[in-house]
């Protein structure tokens, strides 16, 4: 049987009136009262039936592309440990890449979910006017007006380059998938500064180890015998060096390797590998220090992109090119 506030009110020796005014958080009623009645509708599992204020904790959502690789899921996890370390609740939902389901996602925790503040991993879609809840995006934003917090590609890309160039490496492949496009892009623009050096783009229509490794069947297909390979992630690294070692092919004694995103599993595989640490710690940290600013000021704004470098982290995976 579905209780009423009558009801309710019954139970705790109280009139409807102060039921009511508790429900809605009101300010002339003590919170003795308050907690005493709250307590009962626990107990009656009625409380949320009755509820009208807004929750005690903040409640901050977090749109992301999606969580069965590590990359994005790191980033996720980070920012659920400030959210909670700060006495706030995570609300965690995927995108799967799609512009249009992002959209309807920021739709729904602002204008009916109501959250207190929204982290989205790549803005894909600009803002409607009137929305007040705080955003943070992370990666990109369409938005110029929205907070962004981003690793420098270009520097990490041309940093990938250099590296392999100062080891004698003039002939470098790419290989990337149909989501990784902006990285691609960075190669295609960064190689054309090392004058010496030969490049190739390799694109592959799967993803992550299963990406790799088309990409490397597809590469030694090719005329040229390239001597490095940068790869668009990790996990697209481990596919490829899986597929040259089938065939013979010694890592780093033959080709170098050069992943992105430096996951947990980089420095564990039987030739561990290096890779472009794009720093999630610090984005993340300084993520939640401008939604936590502007928690306090909803207008408040950084005005600008704030970038944080990226790092190569050299492990056993490169070498001098013969």
């Amino acid at each position: 049987m579905k209780m009423t506030m009558n009801e309710l009110a019954k139970l705790c020796h109280v009139s409807v009136s102060a039921v009511s005014k508790a429900f809605c958080d009101a300010e002339d009623i003590s919170e003795e009262t308050k907690h005493h009645i709250f307590t009962i509708a626990k107990e009656q599992g009625c409380f949320g039936k009755f509820y009208k204020g807004k929750y005690h904790k903040k409640i901050i959502a977090i749109i992301c592309p999606e969580i069965s690789g590590e990359y994005y899921s790191v980033f996720v996890n980070m920012l659920q440990e400030f959210i909670e370390k700060n006495g706030g609740i995570c609300i965690i939902s995927t995108d799967d890449f799609s512009t249009k389901k992002q959209a309807e996602l920021i739709e729904y925790y602002i204008s009916f979910l109501k959250v207190d503040g929204l982290f989205v991993l790549g803005l894909k879609t600009t803002l409607k006017k009137g929305y007040e809840t705080p955003v943070v995006s992370i990666f990109f934003s369409v938005d110029n007006k929205v907070d962004l917090v981003v690793t420098d590609m270009n520097v990490a890309i041309y940093e990938a380059i250099e590296t392999l160039y100062s080891l004698g490496h003039k002939k470098i492949a790419f290989l990337g998938e149909g989501l990784t496009l902006l990285k691609e892009e960075a190669f295609v623009e960064n190689v054309k500064k090392f004058s010496e050096v030969e490049c190739s783009i390799i694109r592959s229509k799967k993803r992550f180890e299963e990406a790799g490794y088309d990409c490397a069947e597809k590469l030694l297909k090719e005329k040229e015998k390239y001597t490095a390979l940068i790869c668009a992630y990790d996990n697209i690294a481990f596919g490829a060096i899986k597929k040259l070692k089938e065939v013979g092919i010694r890592v780093p004694t033959d080709v170098s390797v050069i992943g992105i995103d430096n996951i947990n599993m980089s420095n564990f595989t039987e030739t561990s590998l290096t890779s472009i640490d794009v720093n999630p710690k610090d984005i993340c940290s300084i993520a939640y220090s401008l939604m936590e600013k502007k928690l306090d000021n909803k207008y408040f704004m950084a005005n600008q992109n704030i970038v944080i470098k990226p790092s190569i982290i050299v492990r056993e995976s490169i070498g001098k090119a013969k």
